[in-house]
C-alpha cells in the first residue's frame, strides 16, 4: 500500500532503472534465432528447483556474491537507508544473505544492529502470504477460486452500472465477482474504498490514496461492504486489471468465512488468527505478525522518519491487503517452498504452486508486463539475451520498502526489505538480478552439460546421439537409432531442441510443425500444435527421451525403442 508512488509510476521507475531506456520499453529480439520461421527455443530444464548450486560454488556464484556485497555496501554508505536486509535465495536457502544498518533508525546511538530475524512492515507483500493461505484452503476443499463472493457473503452487492444513464447494466448473475478475480485484481473494484474526498479539485489533486493518507481511518468490515455497494466499479469484472486493496482485503475476510464454514466453534475468527494457525506457525515464520506488541517490539525495525507506522493497526478488513510484518528469514522460508513445493515443510502441492505461478493477464500495450495470482510479472533478458519472467511483489508504506521476487525458470529469488528514505527497493532488486543472473545461467548450463550433453552410444555401437548446450537450450544434434537419421524423419534438416516435460530428466524432442499448413513466423504455436503430433510405439511417444543414473553412470533412454545408450 504505497504512500506516494503509484503502481504505474513505480513500474515506470523500474523500467528506467533496469532497462535504462535502452530498448525504449521493448525487449530485444533473440540474438541467435537460427530458425526464424519457428523462433521458439525451449529454455534449459529447471534443475535448480531441487538441486540448486551451493553458496560455495567455486566460480560464478562466489564471484556474483562478492560483486553484490560491494554493490549493497556502496549503496548503503550513501546514508539514506536506516536498515537493509537482502538475500539471494534457492530452494535450499540463501546463496547470499546480508543485513546492514540499525534495528531502530530513530535511536541511532543505542540501537542494535539489524538481523535476518528483524521484522519490517511489508505492506502489499502481505497479499502473497494471503494467496498462499488461499491455496491451502483450496487443497482442503474449503473453497474454489471460481466461487462467487456471495457464496460466503450473501449480502454482497456491487454496482455494475456506468456513469452514462442510458446504458443498461448487467445483473450480478450475468457478471459475477469471483475469488479468482479478487486474487488477480480483475474484479473491477476500486483501489482503496471507502475513497477519500478530493474536496479541493480542480484546484488541488488531494484526497486519494490508502488510509490514513486519504484522511480516513482503516475500514471496518461494514464500511468495506457499504463502499462496494455505493461506488462505481473501475470497470466490469474480468475486463481489465485494476489494483485493488479493497478486493484483496475482502478476499482475506472470505478466507476466514470459507475456513469457518465447517461449523466448528473452534475455527479462527479473524484473518490474523487464521494466518498464524495455517501459515506462520507451520512454516516457522517467527517474524510474521500484524501488530507491534510488548512481546515483539524488540525485533521490529523502526525507520528514522514516519515511525508512527510501526504502531498502526490496519484492522481485520485490511490486514490481508497490507497489514503484515515479516523478516528476511520469513521471506527466505516462503521463497524456498514456492521454488520447491516438494520440500518436507511445504504446505502446498506442486500442482497448487504450478497453478499459482501462471500469468493471468498480459498487458497488450507493452510486451514485458503481465499480471498473475497477486504477482506482478516482468520480462527481462537473461545473459543469453532471451526474455525471462520474474514474478514479484512490491511493498511500500511510509518509509518501509520491500520486494519479494522469484525467477522460477532458473530456480532462485531475491528479497529486499528496507527502512529507508530511499523509496525504490525495486531498482535494487533489479541490480541484484542483473548481477546474479549470469552466474545462475552459467551454473545451470554447467549442470545441464554434466547431466545431458555429450556423445551417447548403444552397447552394440549401432545407435548414436549427440547433445550440446548452447545459449540456454539443449540441442539434439544427432539421433541415429539403429543407424537411421531420426531427425530427418521428424522433418528437420538440422538439429532439434529438447523440451523439458516437467518431470525430472524427461524430454520431448521439440519437433513442432515447421510448415503449419503453410504459415510462417508463428513462433511457439508451431511447437504447441506439434509437440505431441507423433505416434507411439511400445506405449511411448516416438519423440520422448529420458535419462537415468548419477553423473558417472548416466544413461540415455529411447523408450519407444526400448533402447539405452551410455556416454561414449
Amino acid at each position: 500500500m504505497p504512500r506516494s508512488l503509484s503502481l504505474s509510476s513505480l513500474l515506470a521507475a523500474v523500467v528506467a532503472a533496469i532497462l535504462g531506456n535502452r530498448y525504449n520499453g521493448a525487449l530485444p529480439p533473440s540474438k541467435y534465432d537460427d530458425a526464424p520461421q519457428l523462433g521458439c527455443h525451449p529454455f534449459l530444464p529447471p534443475l535448480f528447483v531441487e538441486t540448486p548450486p551451493a553458496a560455495s560454488h567455486p566460480t560464478a556464484v562466489l564471484a556474483a556474491s562478492r560483486t553484490l556485497e560491494d554493490l549493497f555496501a556502496t549503496r548503503f554508505a550513501k546514508g539514506d537507508i536506516d536498515s537493509l536486509s537482502v538475500a539471494v535465495i534457492t530452494s535450499e536457502g540463501a546463496l547470499y544473505e546480508r543485513n546492514f544498518g540499525l534495528l531502530r533508525g530513530n535511536e541511532s546511538k543505542t540501537s542494535p544492529s539489524t538481523t535476518s530475524d528483524a521484522s519490517y512492515r511489508i505492506a502489499s507483500i502481505s497479499k502473497m502470504f494471503m494467496t498462499y493461505e488461499g491455496f491451502i484452503l483450496q487443497q482442503k476443499s474449503r473453497l474454489s477460486w471460481h466461487d462467487k463472493v456471495d457464496k460466503y457473503f450473501p449480502q454482497f452487492k456491487y454496482r455494475l452500472d456506468g456513469f452514462n444513464p442510458s446504458e443498461e447494466a448487467p445483473t450480478q448473475n450475468e457478471s459475477p465477482v469471483t475469488l479468482f478475480q479478487l486474487a488477480t485484481h480483475m474484479s473491477g473494484l476500486g483501489r482503496d474504498w471507502p475513497p477519500g474526498v478530493a474536496s479541493d479539485w480542480p484546484h488541488a489533486a488531494t484526497g486519494g490514496g490508502p488510509p490514513p493518507i486519504n484522511g480516513l481511518p482503516f475500514p471496518s468490515h461494514d464500511s468495506v461492504f457499504k463502499a462496494i455497494e455505493q461506488y462505481h466499479m473501475v470497470s466490469p469484472p474480468f475486463y481489465y486489471p485494476s489494483y485493488s486493496n479493497t478486493g484483496t482485503g475482502l478476499l482475506g475476510l472470505i478466507l476466514v468465512a470459507a475456513n469457518g464454514a465447517t461449523g466448528s466453534t473452534e475455527e479462527p475468527e479473524t484473518y490474523a488468527e487464521l494466518m498464524k494457525r495455517d501459515v506462520f506457525e507451520p512454516l516457522g515464520l517467527s517474524g510474521s505478525h500484524f501488530l507491534t506488541t510488548e512481546e515483539n517490539r524488540h525485533s521490529v525495525v523502526v525507520p528514522s522518519s514516519d515511525s508512527e507506522i510501526v504502531d498502526q493497526d490496519f484492522l481485520d478488513a485490511m490486514n490481508s491487503a497490507g497489514g503484515q510484518f515479516a523478516s528476511l528469514s520469513d521471506f527466505i522460508k516462503l521463497t524456498q517452498v514456492i521454488l520447491n513445493p516438494r520440500r518436507s515443510e511445504s504446505l502446498l502441492t506442486p500442482y497448487s504452486v504450478n497453478n499459482w505461478m501462471q500469468p493471468v493477464h498480459t498487458f497488450e500495450e507493452d510486451n514485458w508486463t503481465e499480471m498473475g495470482f497477486m504477482w506482478e510479472i516482468v520480462k527481462i533478458p537473461d545473459s543469453n539475451g532471451r526474455p525471462r519472467k520474474i514474478y514479484w511483489k512490491l511493498g511500500e508504506v511510509g518509509d518501509y520498502h520491500s520486494t519479494l521476487a522469484i525467477h522460477p525458470g532458473t530456480g532462485y529469488g531475491i528479497s529486499i526489505l528496507m527502512a529507508s528514505r530511499h523509496p525504490d527497493a525495486s531498482s535494487l532488486v533489479y541490480e541484484a538480478f542483473k548481477t546474479f543472473q549470469p552466474a545462475i545461467d552459467s551454473a545451470l548450463a554447467e549442470m545441464s552439460r554434466a547431466l545431458y550433453a555429450g556423445k551417447w552410444m548403444s552397447e552394440d555401437g549401432q545407435s548414436l546421439a549427440r547433445i550440446v548446450v548452447e545459449k540456454g537450450t539443449l540441442w539434439l544434434e544427432q539421433l541415429q537409432p539403429q543407424g537411421v537419421d531420426a531427425l530427418k524423419l521428424f522433418g528437420s534438416s538440422g538439429r532439434l531442441a529438447l523440451r523439458y516435460s516437467g518431470r525430472r530428466d524427461e524430454f520431448r524432442i521439440d519437433t513442432g510443425m515447421a510448415d503449419f499448413n503453410g504459415a510462417k513466423h508463428i513462433g511457439c504455436y508451431s511447437y504447441w500444435v506439434g509437440q505431441d503430433l507423433w505416434g507411439v510405439r511400445d506405449g511411448a511417444a516416438i519423440n520422448v527421451l529420458y535419462f537415468t543414473g548419477d553423473e558417472a553412470m548416466r544413461q540415455l533412454h529411447v523408450p519407444s525403442l526400448s533402447m539405452t545408450m551410455s556416454r561414449a
